[in-house]
């Protein structure tokens, strides 16, 4: 698809917030001190061969990783995988589940394995009306305080449907930023759900200052589809360099159904290290 650049910036969610941010010379290249990726990526590959997967991402370049289940392994022995690989896991996702049942003993696992974060990526279809949310957002801020207490960030990863006005007309984000703290619950920005959704990144940005301490980079073409990174229109550049500017700690990279995940992510992790890391 060609677009003249009045076409492109009229039709892609942050494109004139980021030519603005350009112009007035606000845009900063990332600065973060790593290149991470979220293991849900390579999930059949970890089932199969966690040892020899967790080697392959550190060898292309990765040094962090985000988990997203034990693949068999215990907390201990998924330290002792990673840290022959010469990898760290600097978070991971956990169910809701999680935090209503088994809070210390995921807290504990957290801990031994040497977590800055600890995420939920998502909430039950039948807890998303907007009393369930002020139920939850409690629930955050209780998880949020003992992660604290732990020497943690607690956060919550978006997909479409929070970014997106529910029947109330209130995006659900909105709910569960209000009516949970700061200083205890982070908001982990997925840059590819949140545009799909029709959220502005750098507006988001500036409106949770502070709040968005990781992000999920992943890219979208025009059209909707996700693809590896530089291969969609999203300017990781303008939205990578105003986060870091603003907080951002942990970006991991990721793509829910590549076709290959290690050439995936080693394509994204091209583009993402030549931003300036």
């Amino acid at each position: 698809m060609t677009l003249d650049r009045r076409s492109f910036l009229a039709a892609f969610p942050g494109a004139a917030l980021a030519a603005r941010y350009a112009g007035e010379g606000l845009v900063r290249r990332p600065a973060l001190d790593a290149v991470g990726v979220q293991i849900y990526t390579l999930r059949t590959e970890m089932a199969a061969d966690a040892a020899g997967t967790l080697a392959a991402v550190a060898e292309i370049g990765y040094t962090e990783v985000e988990l997203f289940g034990p693949y068999g392994l215990a907390g201990r022995q998924m330290r002792t995988q990673l840290d022959n690989a010469g990898l760290r896991a600097a978070s991971s996702h956990v169910s809701i589940g999680d935090v209503r049942d088994r809070w210390s003993a995921t807290l504990e696992s957290a801990q031994e394995l040497g977590q800055a974060l600890i995420v939920v990526p998502s909430l039950p279809g039948s807890e998303r009306d907007s009393e369930s949310l002020r139920k939850i957002a409690d629930e955050f801020n209780s998880a949020g305080e003992s992660a604290k207490a732990a020497g943690m960030r607690f956060g919550y990863h978006n997909h479409q449907w929070e970014v997106t006005p529910g029947y109330d007309g209130v995006r659900p984000i909105d709910i569960l930023m209000e009516y949970t703290d700061p200083a205890l619950v982070d908001w982990q920005m997925d840059i590819f759900w949140a545009v799909d959704g029709g959220a502005d990144a750098l507006a988001e940005l500036d409106r949770h200052r502070g709040r968005i301490t990781s992000v999920h980079v992943k890219d979208r073409t025009f059209s909707g589809e996700m693809v590896d990174v530089g291969d969609g229109v999203i300017d990781f550049s303008a939205i990578l360099g105003h986060a870091e500017s603003l907080g951002l700690t942990h970006q991991f990279v990721e793509h829910d159904r590549p076709a290959d995940a290690l050439v995936s992510v080693r394509r994204s992790f091209a583009v993402v290290k030549a931003l300036g890391l």
